[in-house]
């Protein structure tokens, strides 16, 4: 027999609740990475630790790569997207070592971080010290704050 969709049931709460998926995976697939980064559902094996600091003339971005040097990254901006690639290796046991647990995360990643506010492209620097990636993106002359001269009016 079939059950009215009046939301009272559990028929209907279930149907409900289907229905809100659909519409979280279509705008997943609607806006791609980002949403599914936002949702926490990225794809990979796994994600880097990322901080977005905002300062009066630019945006810092720290990420957390232990073991990953300069020639396994790539850092690039798209529009107000910086997009971090890269990959950790996995180190081989040598000379008859048994791996009895291996927890650290390896392989390729790519994280997406959206930045707050607009960035001077032709202004980005990125270096890489101890397993800290920092990026540091000027913020385009419309992001920064401007003075606003305040004038006084003689009162009639």
């Amino acid at each position: 027999m079939n059950q009215p969709d009046d939301g009272s049931s559990l028929f209907g709460s279930a149907e409900k609740l289907r229905k809100e998926l659909e519409k979280l995976l279509e705008r997943a697939k609607d806006q791609g990475e980002r949403a599914l980064d936002a949702i926490g559902l990225k794809g990979g094996p796994w994600q880097p630790a990322v901080d977005v600091v905002e300062a009066a003339e630019e945006v810092l971005v720290t990420v957390d790569l232990p073991g990953v040097t300069a020639d396994q990254l790539s850092v690039e901006i798209v529009g107000n997207m910086l997009t971090i690639t890269g990959t950790r290796l996995c180190p081989e046991p040598c000379c008859g070592e048994i791996v009895h647990v291996r927890q650290r995360a390896t392989g390729k990643f790519t994280k997406s971080v959206p930045m707050p506010v607009p960035v001077n492209h032709e202004q980005v620097r990125a270096e890489i010290n101890n397993g800290i990636l920092v990026v540091r993106l000027a913020k385009s002359e419309k992001a920064k704050a401007h003075k606003v001269p305040i004038v006084e009016r003689p009162t009639v």
